[in-house]
């Protein structure tokens, strides 16, 4: 299998660290970011996004949810999405507000990365405030997710990850004991160790 991928991408590190939970991460061939320069992405993935994992049978796949999922349905290891209804819809919940903080971690490092006149402060306040509301909602929620290892534990663990790599002047723990209690247990799994982010 390939991977389109970048070591910074906080989508990328979930598929990654589902991969190696999964037991899959050494049948995965990483390419390089230079992919999304010659084309080679383009070909892959029409909306030119990593992750975008191409399977043994040549099958382009994408976004990570639907990347996750398929290696939660050919890997071993804990299953990541279960299927009695009222887990999934738990499970799936706490993905979709990992991710959207991940959305708008990523929306304001952009906003940030704007030239000198052209950053649109409203925007990087907007997305900021909705870090934090995630954050809120995720101190609320830290001691039922425990040790439990999921789609939406990991998926908060990279999130959690990529505010640390990107908004350290954030101090997102400051006032949220429980989460940074939990994510400090979680970081120190071997799946997070092995796919964190180069230093800045």
């Amino acid at each position: 299998m390939k991977l389109h991928f970048s070591p910074t991408s906080p989508f990328v590190r979930k598929v990654m660290v589902a991969a190696h939970e999964k037991g899959l991460a050494d049948r995965i061939d990483l390419t390089s970011p230079e992919t999304m320069t010659t084309g080679e992405l383009r070909a892959d993935n029409p909306l030119e996004k990593v992750p975008c994992l191409v399977d043994d049978d040549g099958r382009a796949l994408y976004d990570s949810h639907v990347i996750v999922d398929y290696l939660d349905s050919i890997g071993s290891g804990p299953v990541l999405t279960p299927t009695e209804p009222k887990a999934r819809v738990a499970v799936l919940l706490r993905h979709a507000l990992a991710d959207g903080l991940m959305d708008s971690a990523v929306a304001g490092v952009g906003e940030m990365r704007r030239p000198e006149g052209l950053l649109w402060s409203d925007n990087l306040k907007r997305q900021k405030g909705k870090i934090e509301r995630a954050l809120d909602a995720l101190e609320g929620q830290a001691d039922a997710m425990g040790d439990t290892l999921d789609l939406g534990t990991l998926s908060v663990g990279c999130a959690l990850g990529y505010i640390d790599f990107r908004y350290g002047d954030m101090h997102w723990r400051n006032g949220r004991p429980r989460l940074a209690a939990w994510y400090e247990a979680f970081a120190k799994r071997p799946s997070m160790a092995r796919t964190a982010p180069p230093p800045a």
